[in-house]
């Protein structure tokens, strides 16, 4: 009876443990809500009537003058500014390796290059990382799927 009880714990602990979400899918959300609310902070202490500019291939443009669209357009900036590279470098990083080598592509090479990107903030911060969500992550989820399959 006891050796019954046992396995059919063991079961129900694997089931738990399969139904859990992982840790890592709350970072995205997490590093947005601690972006807002700093960004929230910063933006308290400064007047209605502030300029918010994007620099861009060496050129400023402005997004936003004063009022309500001066504080939510940061918001949005950072928000895209933060969470589709954190979107593209967590999902890299969650991927087999041999899904990437069997494409003919490094994923050391992909991780390192987003994360140097989101360090150094240019441009390619946001082009890397969509290249990869809309170009590079389907080709290697079917080659994910056919591998399971």
């Amino acid at each position: 009876m006891n050796e019954t009880q046992s396995a059919g714990n063991e079961v129900n602990t694997e089931v738990a443990k399969k139904n859990q979400a992982p840790f890592w899918r709350a970072i995205p959300v997490v590093l947005g809500v601690v972006a807002i609310v700093a960004l929230g902070l910063l933006l308290g202490l400064h007047p209605g009537n502030t300029t918010v500019s994007v620099r861009f291939l060496g050129h400023h443009f402005v997004v936003a003058r004063g009022g309500v669209p001066g504080v939510l357009a940061p918001i949005g900036l950072l928000l895209v500014g933060i969470l589709i590279p954190a979107w593209a470098i967590i999902d890299a990083m969650r991927t087999p390796k041999s899904i990437f080598t069997s494409l003919g592509r490094s994923k050391g090479r992909w991780v390192a290059s987003m994360i140097i990107l989101f360090l150094i903030g240019d441009v390619s911060l946001l082009l890397v990382p969509i290249y990869y969500l809309l170009r590079v992550r389907p080709q290697l989820n079917r080659k994910q799927a056919a591998a399971r399959a």
